[in-house]
């Protein structure tokens, strides 16, 4: 196989996580480190981007914000499961209030990470472990 066919399976082959999230900021710096990880990464600025782009069934993982200009995350996931999407679900929040938490998991997220307390690598480590099935 030549070096481009290696290279096109190769990228193929890297998980897709979607990140919502309308800081600008925050947003490069997650691509950053989801990049550096090998993931592919799209980023949605709005929660309505972020539906959109689950619709069209390419996120492997979805990391969202709960404050977003348009939808909240909550808004957002129940958009998301009204249309029979099943892509998981790590909110990862400047909230941390207990409630919050409760009921993001509740409603079936499989991971409640809190921005000022989790460091990008340690986000990369939850979405692996994630997309290797595992749970901790």
């Amino acid at each position: 196989m030549s070096t481009k066919g290696v290279l096109a399976e190769n990228m193929q082959l890297r998980p897709r996580v979607l990140l919502v999230e309308d800081r600008s900021d925050l947003a490069a710096m997650y691509q950053l480190a989801f990049e550096i990880a090998g993931f592919e990464t799209k980023i949605a600025g709005t929660g309505a981007e972020g539906v959109s782009i689950a619709e069209s069934g390419w996120p492997q993982v979805m990391v969202l914000d709960l404050q977003l200009p348009d939808l909240d995350g909550f808004a957002v996931y129940d958009a998301m499961r009204g249309q029979g999407l099943t892509t998981p679900v790590i909110f990862l929040s400047v909230t941390d209030d207990g409630p919050t938490i409760r009921r993001a998991m509740s409603l079936g997220a499989v991971d409640y990470l809190v921005k000022p307390r989790v460091k990008p690598a340690d986000v990369v480590w939850r979405i692996k472990h994630h997309l290797d099935g595992s749970a901790a």
